[in-house]
């Protein structure tokens, strides 16, 4: 018993492990805005497609991958993900062709897809239901601190003289390391969970039609897009590249003031379900947040660029904390749901949430190319002021506004929805 349960943990931290290194590699393009358009050409609309394609078929995949992951356990398919996203970056970059850049992108969106959901399976099965919250918030903080870390590490590496490539290059390594790890002493899951869930799947279509059509699973759905997605679109994508044009930043203070965001969704993890735990309190926690987030979009996007470079970077944090109300929208889908779908509504929202952070970020792009300004460098790539970002980045803040409205015209009631 005392061997399983250390395997246990091992296992925890692998998976935990590979969701933090997945995570930094479908994020790094923002790290080398500049350099990967100068290296492929790309104008703004073809550089969101390094993001928008992997995110896009990381959504894909979040329904089956959670059914192969319910029958198979998680040993070969993490193995096999990791696997792919090696591929996919070994792709990106040593070629400077397109498509071929882009078809690595796509790579690492599906060895990424079942990262967290294997992360959260191995918690379940392993462990009592009491820690899985626990267990469950430790991860996200460690890709979070891990993320901060690596791009920061990344930079310093370009700014000591390294291409880009070079650069990245070195996150291949650890993941072959993990990669071998992952071989040599990944276990599968509890296969007790298997005995006890054999007949779940008989009626999969039917859960699946009855889900689609609750209107309420799809407006928290609608929810996180507002919240969580508008943020991830700025921090994962077009953070460093604004902020470097709007506050005259260098990349490097770009990338240091971009981590506050992430610090935030960090402290916002576990600040935001503590202090609006209960059922009562979820609705008004995420208006409140809607609100706190559109003041801050509002003065980023449209404010003075003489903001304090202290203020600047608490409002950064501050819009990382309140982001994390699509962890309470997640809280209310699971009182709509049964042990029968309750992983069902989970991989549905996120489904939808990931779909919208890349329909945001492909929009973004698209403003971004229609009201370009005009500047060239040099060598005849588009340079982005920050008048046409300013424009650009209002598309996000109508998306806060849609979802203040929406949550403001929810009913504050019926919380406890369970049969």
């Amino acid at each position: 018993m005392q061997h399983s349960r250390k395997q246990a943990y091992w296992n925890w931290l692998l998976l935990s492990a590979f969701y933090a290194y997945q995570y930094l590699l479908r994020i790094y393009p923002s790290i080398f805005t500049d350099e990967i358009r100068a290296t492929f050409q790309f104008s703004a609309n073809e550089f969101s497609t390094l993001s928008t394609y992997c995110i896009g078929v990381y959504s894909c995949l979040q329904i089956p991958l959670g059914i192969l992951l319910d029958k198979m356990g998680v040993r070969w398919i993490i193995i096999a993900s990791l696997g792919i996203c090696l591929i996919g970056q070994y792709l990106f970059t040593h070629t400077q062709v397109q498509w071929i850049a882009q078809g690595g992108r796509v790579l690492i969106g599906i060895g990424s897809a079942p990262a967290f959901m294997g992360v959260v399976k191995v918690i379940s099965d392993f462990f009592p239901n009491r820690l899985c919250g626990i267990f469950i918030g430790i991860t996200c903080v460690f890709g979070m601190v891990t993320t901060m870390v690596s791009s920061h590490w990344l930079r310093q590496l370009d700014a000591a003289g390294l291409s880009w490539q070079q650069a990245i290059d070195s996150l291949s390594w650890i993941g072959g390391i993990l990669w071998i790890l992952l071989l040599l002493s990944l276990t599968t899951s509890n296969e007790d969970r298997f005995a006890d869930s054999s007949g779940e799947y008989t009626c999969f279509w039917s859960s699946f039609c009855s889900v689609l059509l609750n209107h309420k699973v799809f407006l928290y759905a609608l929810l996180t897009i507002g919240t969580c997605a508008v943020v991830n679109t700025v921090s994962d994508l077009w953070g460093p590249a604004f902020l470097s044009a709007k506050y005259h930043l260098s990349p490097l203070q770009a990338v240091h003031y971009n981590q506050s965001i992430f610090a935030g969704l960090m402290v916002g993890s576990f600040l935001l379900p503590t202090v609006f735990s209960e059922g009562k309190r979820i609705l008004p926690g995420i208006r409140t947040c809607y609100l706190v987030l559109g003041g801050i979009f509002t003065c980023l996007i449209y404010g003075s660029a003489s903001i304090p470079p202290a203020l600047l970077q608490t409002a950064l944090f501050v819009a990382g904390v309140v982001a994390c109300a699509d962890i309470l929208c997640f809280s209310l889908t699971a009182q709509l749901s049964t042990p029968k779908t309750s992983a069902l509504i989970v991989g549905w929202v996120n489904t939808i949430n990931m779909f919208g952070l890349s329909c945001l970020q492909g929009l973004v792009a698209f403003s971004l190319d229609k009201h370009w300004s005009g500047v060239t460098n040099e060598q005849g790539l588009r340079i982005y002021l920050a008048c046409d970002y300013e424009f650009a980045l209002g598309v996000l803040f109508h998306v806060v506004i849609g979802g203040t409205m929406i949550a403001w015209c929810m009913r504050n009631k019926n919380y406890n929805l369970k049969k």
